[in-house]
């Protein structure tokens, strides 16, 4: 893949900072909420779901307090998992059964990367770039990342848990940005929700770079026609080109990168 690159000081992105879930790697199997609910008899409702899981995409979510270790984020996490089965009227004798079901389906989950995820970050990291993992995730972002056979992969790795915040609360990238010394002008930040990976990196002064990889899954914080109001790419080989353009240079279309 190797191409005959730009001067490191002209071009116009020395970092790149990625998502993981849905950019980097995905689940082949996971026996997630929906399922568990469903075999007890329960709906998980839209305005539950939204709620619990899609406001934070929006306006982010600050938990510092309940990052101080492990313990004490799983224990947050457990309340808030609670929280969401009294909202969908789940007889609190079941919540036990359930969680445990949770957890169990968490340990047997499949993740596996993306088909040009390790070979784009290889190229990348080739040219010189500086990569990041900034990622909304829980405790066992490096395990989830291992798993998919990317450790190492990325100079630096960021989990909303261990960060005290989920993106797009500006929190988590200004721990990412310090953690790599990047500058915001120079740095691209790529993923797959509209909220956290194009909002948020937005506000903080870096170029988003918004994945609509074929058969996704929805995301309900993108607007009717993201492709115009942001760059968009069906997958991560399109970084080969944007990472190789200088500061004089114009970004390509939508049509150029898909």
């Amino acid at each position: 893949m190797t191409s005959p690159l730009a001067d490191p000081d002209d071009r116009r992105f020395r970092t790149v900072i990625l998502d993981f879930y849905g950019t980097l790697g995905h689940a082949t199997h996971w026996l997630g909420i929906d399922a568990v609910l469903a075999e007890h008899g329960y709906d998980f409702p839209d305005e539950v779901r939204r709620r619990w899981w899609f406001e934070s995409e929006e306006d982010g979510m600050d938990h510092a307090e309940h990052s101080a270790d492990a313990t004490a984020y799983e224990q947050w996490q457990r309340n808030r998992i609670l929280g969401m089965l009294a909202d969908c009227d789940v007889h609190p004798g079941e919540y036990e059964v359930i969680v445990d079901k949770l957890r169990s389906g968490k340990s047997t989950r499949v993740l596996e990367p993306y088909p040009e995820s390790a070979p784009v970050l290889a190229e990348l990291r080739a040219r010189g770039l500086q990569l990041a993992v900034c990622s909304n995730w829980d405790w066992d972002l490096a395990e989830a990342i291992d798993e998919v056979g990317l450790t190492g992969a990325t100079d630096v790795v960021v989990s909303s848990a261990w960060a005290g915040a989920r993106k797009p609360h500006p929190r988590i990238y200004e721990h990412t940005l310090a953690a790599t010394g990047a500058d915001p002008e120079h740095t691209l930040f790529v993923g797959d929700t509209w909220g956290p990976d194009v909002i948020g990196p937005r506000t903080l002064g870096m170029t988003p770079l918004y994945l609509l990889r074929v058969d996704h899954w929805a995301d309900p914080t993108a607007p009717d026609e993201p492709a115009a109001e942001a760059m968009c790419a069906n997958d991560l080989t399109a970084l080969l080109t944007l990472t190789d353009l200088t500061l004089t240079e114009t970004f390509v279309d939508r049509t150029e990168l898909t």
